[in-house]
C-alpha cells in the first residue's frame, strides 16, 4: 500500500512523511477514525514507507524489495494482529493467535483495506462468535517483537481494532508499547477509539484520519469506480464519509430497493402483519451486507422525509424520481416520528453487524414502524 493509492488527505500524508524524513517517529501511534475512513490503508501506507528502501519526497518508491513485499503484506519485519474467532478451519486454542489467519488477512486486505469488523466476520466465517484479541495474541506479540529486525529499517507490529483487546491483553501489552524495543514501531489502528482503555490511548501518538467528505466520496465514486454522477450523490450523502460503504451500496441500492421501501412503508401503514411476516421471511434469506445496505437506504429516505418536511426542498439529495413518493410520504411524518423511526432502524443496523435474527429483527421494526406511522 502506498500513500499514491489512498484519494485525497494532502496533508495528513505530508505530516506523515515530514516525520520520517526529520527522523521524529512516534514509537507507538494511534490511527483513529470511524469505519470506513482510511487509517487502516495510512497505517499500511506509513508502514511501507518506514521500511523503503528508496524513498521520495512523497511516497515510498514501490519498487525495491520492501515495497514488493509489503504489496503483498508478507514482509518478516511487518507483522500484524488482529481480533479472531473461531470458525470452521481453525478452532480451539488455534483460534486465538492471529497467525493462524494470515491467509485470510492478506486476502481481506488486497480485497479491500477500507473494510469494517463486519466484513471481517463475514470474510473469515466466524458466524455468531464474537471477535476478540485474547492474552495468548498479546504473549505472540511480545514474542515476535522480542527479534530484531530481519531486514528492514525498523520492526512494525499494526494491531488492527484494539478496541477488540480483551482486558488481561491490553493489559500485558502496556509496558512493550511504553518502552519496545530500540527501531520498533505499534501502529494500532482503531475505529472506536472510546473503547480503548486509557492507558493504551495515553501510550501512543494520535493520528485521526477524518472520514472523506461527501463531495470527496462522490468525486472518488464518479472517477475511481465510474459512477454516474447523480449515483454518486446520492451514494456519498447515504454513506457519510464512510467510502467501504458507498463503494459498497453502487450495485445494492436501486430504483428496486426504492420500490421494496415503498411497498414495505405501504404494508407498516396498513399494518398488513400476513406481508409483514413474509417480508421478514424474504429478508431473512439476504446476505447480511445488503440487509443492511436495505436499511441504511431506508434511513436516507427518512433523512429526506425531513428535509421535505421542513420545506427546503433545494437540499434534497434523492433522484428526480424518487422524490415525489418522498413529498408524499413526509405529510404522514411529523419531527417526532422521523427521530423516533431513525432510532429503530440504527438499533436494527447494530443488531444486524452482532448477528441478531434478521427475521426478527426485521419483523420487529416493522410492527414498530407500523406503530409510529398509525398514531395520530
Amino acid at each position: 500500500m502506498l500513500f499514491a493509492d489512498i484519494p485525497g488527505l494532502t496533508d495528513l500524508k505530508e505530516q506523515l512523511t515530514k516525520g520520517v524524513k526529520s527522523g521524529k517517529i512516534a514509537h507507538a501511534q494511534l490511527f483513529w477514525g470511524k469505519s470506513g475512513a482510511a487509517n487502516l490503508p495510512m497505517a499500511l501506507a506509513y508502514a511501507t514507507y518506514l521500511n523503503c528502501e528508496n524513498p521520495t519526497e512523497n511516497d515510498a518508491c514501490g519498487q525495491c524489495n520492501s515495497c514488493h513485499k509489503n504489496a503483498k503484506f508478507i514482509h518478516p519485519d511487518f507483522q500484524f494482529s488482529f481480533p479472531t474467532a473461531a470458525n470452521d478451519s481453525i478452532k480451539g486454542d488455534d483460534s486465538k493467535l492471529s497467525n493462524n489467519f494470515m491467509k485470510y488477512w492478506r486476502s481481506f486486505l488486497l480485497k479491500d483495506s477500507f473494510a469494517s469488523a463486519a466484513n471481517w466476520i463475514d470474510h473469515i466465517g466466524t458466524g455468531n462468535k464474537q471477535l476478540n484479541i485474547a492474552k495468548d495474541e498479546s504473549k505472540n506479540i511480545i514474542r515476535n517483537l522480542s527479534l530484531k529486525a530481519f531486514e528492514g529499517k525498523y520492526k512494525i507490529m499494526l494491531i488492527w481494532l484494539p478496541e477488540y483487546l480483551h482486558p488481561s491483553a491490553a493489559n500485558a501489552l502496556l509496558k512493550i508499547i511504553e518502552e519496545p524495543s530500540d527501531k520498533t514501531v505499534f501502529l494500532l489502528v482503531s475505529n472506536n477509539r472510546e473503547k480503548l482503555i486509557g492507558t493504551i490511548i495515553s501510550r501512543t501518538q494520535a493520528v485521526h484520519v477524518p472520514n472523506y467528505s461527501d463531495d470527496e466520496v462522490k468525486d472518488i465514486l464518479v472517477s475511481k469506480y465510474e459512477a454516474a454522477e447523480n449515483q454518486a450523490k446520492q451514494l456519498a450523502h447515504i454513506a457519510q464519509g464512510d467510502l467501504h460503504k458507498a463503494v459498497e451500496l453502487i450495485d445494492d441500492v436501486s430504483d428496486d430497493a426504492q420500490q421494496e421501501f415503498e411497498q414495505w412503508m405501504r404494508e407498516c401503514w396498513a399494518n398488513d402483519y400476513t406481508k409483514l411476516v413474509k417480508r421478514s421471511d424474504d429478508f431473512h434469506k439476504w446476505g447480511k451486507m445488503n440487509q443492511q445496505q436495505w436499511l441504511v437506504h431506508a434511513e436516507n429516505i427518512l433523512r429526506e422525509s425531513l428535509v421535505a418536511l421542513m420545506q427546503n426542498t433545494e437540499l434534497m439529495r434523492v433522484p428526480d424520481e424518487h422524490e415525489q413518493f418522498v413529498m408524499k410520504f413526509s405529510k404522514t411524518l411529523s419531527l417526532e416520528k422521523i427521530a423516533q423511526m431513525n432510532e429503530i432502524l440504527n438499533k436494527a443496523i447494530y443488531y444486524l453487524e452482532r448477528n441478531a435474527s434478521a427475521k426478527m429483527t426485521l419483523l420487529n421494526v416493522s410492527l414498530q414502524l407500523s406503530a409510529i406511522l398509525r398514531r395520530r
